[in-house]
């Protein structure tokens, strides 16, 4: 029964490691298209 435990565990972190990397360097955000306006954005 402690190695079920464990092997869930195990893969629980793995997966979430995985997941991390993936949004971290393959998942490109798509930039806003909008310049900056009058009002303060913080962009300049």
């Amino acid at each position: 029964m402690n190695n079920v435990i464990q092997n869930i565990l195990v893969f629980s972190a793995l997966a979430i490691a995985i997941v991390f990397l993936v949004k971290k360097f393959l998942w490109k955000k798509s930039k806003s298209k909008k310049a900056c306006g009058n009002d303060d954005c913080g962009c300049h």
